[in-house]
């Protein structure tokens, strides 16, 4: 072949290589078209805002509202209440020291006046201590007779004032060993009397009597005769039902309106003769843990032995403040979900569904705390066919 065809050829293989280097050899992306899910799965549409009634469904309906006003309302509560001895009316009764019971004065049931005698404890323990103060009484005694006879020999100068100092000092250390052994009997409940029955050796028989530290009824015995107990161990309990304590549990939300001192009603469900009115007592300042409630505490005198502890009543508390309130009937009220709404007449054929916000609700009402101005018209009946309709020109909008 000649050289120039050679070059020829040469230059078109060249020529393709450049062109085939410089083509775009990606595809080009293709639109995706959006796919809607299957009317199954999709969230159902919130209604429209409003429903406008044809003048046959404004006859028919015959829709009737109410005007919103604001009215001053006094606060009041009403809430469950449990009944409880009271704190100065109830004592439990527990053995000061081990023992063996050796005799039993009252049974449940039984009322007792406060310093009567309920058991005796037959006690090594307590002897021992009786013993103690027998004995420091009897060291004291004849100390001070020694301090007695030697001041006379000091003051005729006979024995040497060293002696009377010391034994001035034996009689300060055995009045102290009086003092301690006295102390620790009384925390037993024991008096002057008896101990000085000791060492007079009118009594050689040193068991503790148990009493009751208040006038009452015992409720619970817990004890036989003969039964070991320990130190502190529970042996019985006294009630006294002249007075109780309730316990009312009010809602966070409430208990800054509620204080001591504002008037309370203690009453039974359907029982007319179980009624005290009477005030709180205390509030306490924390939240209970348990049932997530502020607590009430009313002190009160029963009335002829009602009520009685363990008991439930009804407790309405009185706030005694008025504030105002806007509060609107419960049959005004639908929801959507958790949502609560009511239907707002825009004018004599147009219904506005709009949400609101609720306080709380009463016996047959709704107290807001915001969605409405006063003035409006709200609808109180055929609510339920006002959101039926809103649905419908909603779907039938689609």
């Amino acid at each position: 072949m000649p050289r120039s065809g050679i070059l020829l050829v040469t230059g078109i293989l060249l020529s393709v290589v450049l062109v085939s280097g410089c083509a775009d050899d990606s595809v080009p992306d293709q639109a995706v078209e959006d796919v809607a899910p299957p009317p199954s799965v999709t969230p159902a549409a919130e209604p429209s805002a409003a429903v406008r009634l044809s003048p046959a469904q404004a006859r028919d309906l015959a829709v009737q509202t109410i005007t919103v006003q604001r009215i001053d309302e006094a606060f009041e509560a009403v809430l469950p209440g449990s009944v409880l001895p009271s704190p100065e009316h109830f004592a439990l009764v527990s053995a000061p020291i081990a023992g063996r019971v050796s005799h039993i004065w009252a049974h449940e049931g039984e009322r007792v006046e406060r310093g009567a005698p309920l058991a005796e404890l037959e006690s090594l323990e307590f002897a021992n201590l009786a013993a103690d103060f027998v004995q420091a009484r009897a060291e004291a005694n004849y100390v001070a007779g020694e301090v007695e006879r030697l001041e006379t020999l000091v003051a005729q100068k006979i024995t040497p004032r060293s002696r009377l100092d010391r034994a001035r000092a034996d009689l300060t250390r055995a009045d102290a060993m009086v003092r301690a052994a006295t102390a620790r009997l009384r925390t037993l409940g024991i008096d002057e009397a008896q101990m000085e029955s000791w060492t007079t050796g009118s009594d050689d028989r040193p068991n503790l009597v148990i009493r009751a530290p208040i006038s009452g009824s015992i409720d619970r015995h817990l004890i036989d005769l003969g039964q070991s107990v320990t130190a502190y161990q529970e042996m019985m309990s006294i009630v006294d039902p002249s007075a109780v304590l309730i316990r009312g549990y009010l809602s966070p939300e409430d208990a800054s309106a509620v204080h001591p001192g504002n008037p309370v009603c203690i009453e039974v469900n359907d029982v007319p003769d179980c009624v005290i009115n009477t005030t709180v007592t205390t509030v306490n300042p924390s939240v209970d843990p348990e049932n997530r409630a502020v607590t009430l505490n009313i002190i009160v005198a029963t009335r002829d032995g009602w009520p009685l502890p363990g008991q439930t009543v009804r407790l309405t508390v009185d706030a005694g403040s008025a504030r105002q309130t806007m509060s609107i009937p419960l049959s005004a009220v639908q929801y959507s979900g958790d949502q609560a709404h009511v239907f707002v007449r825009r004018d004599s054929v147009t219904y506005e569904s709009r949400p609101v916000v609720i306080e709380r609700i009463g016996e047959n009402a709704a107290v807001l705390s915001s969605g409405l101005s006063e003035g409006e018209d709200v609808a109180v009946t055929q609510v339920y066919n006002l959101k039926a309709l809103a649905r419908f020109e909603h779907f039938a909008e689609e």
